[in-house]
């Protein structure tokens, strides 16, 4: 794993110059040459999409001319997850502030991928994403949402999310989609990893 520094500032010029290619190769790189890493994920979910849908398939396709391994992000990863599951809407809790969140809905949008029932919870900071109590905020957009066939998206690779997932699951009433479980998912996908670990990914697992 490697990592980049930021000040986790949700801001979208900070978002796009944290996503800059030349920012991200020299870590990439590390982990290649001298990790052996087979696969990167740039595993931010907004310094990856802020930019849009093509910005973050350029993101990626440099990256892997630059690394020389397969490269996806976050945001793709996103993507990917639900076509696999045959989603083409989805509600979102968004942990980013306003601006922001309209540039994923955007991004969204711009796959094919249309938002019903939106929360922001407005955090300015990755730090304040990190501090959130994700599953509290789960069980509250469940309550006021009700049960559905819909995925629930909860973006932000500051949020940890892995071991709440099938808590998470059972307070929404549906699916739901984590950055960190599909950034696990597509590596894991890239490395033909020959078992899915369900206990980290739920649905993804059968993807």
């Amino acid at each position: 794993m490697g990592k980049i520094p930021s000040d986790g500032h949700h801001e979208p010029a900070a978002l796009t110059a944290l996503g800059a290619v030349d920012r991200l190769s020299p870590v990439g790189e590390t982990l290649v040459r001298r990790s052996g890493a087979q696969a990167v994920v740039w595993a931010c979910t907004s310094g990856s999409f802020i930019g849009g849908l093509a910005w973050a398939r350029a993101q990626a396709d440099a990256l892997g001319r630059a690394l020389g391994v397969p490269v996806t992000s976050t945001a793709l990863a996103f993507h990917e997850a639900l076509s696999a599951l045959g989603q083409r809407r989805v509600d979102l809790l968004s942990p980013y502030p306003e601006d922001v969140t309209r540039r994923l809905v955007q991004f969204l949008g711009e796959g094919g991928v249309d938002v019903g029932h939106l929360e922001v919870l407005d955090c300015p900071y990755a730090a304040d994403s990190h501090r959130l109590d994700i599953t509290e905020a789960v069980r509250t957009f469940g309550r006021d949402h009700g049960e559905s066939g819909v995925p629930l998206l909860v973006p932000d690779t500051a949020v940890n999310t892995l071991r709440w997932l099938a808590t998470m699951n059972r307070q929404a009433g549906r699916v739901v989609l984590t950055a960190n479980q599909v950034s696990l998912w597509a590596g894991l996908k890239r490395l033909r990893w020959p078992r899915m670990p369900e206990r980290y990914l739920e649905c993804l697992a059968r993807a």
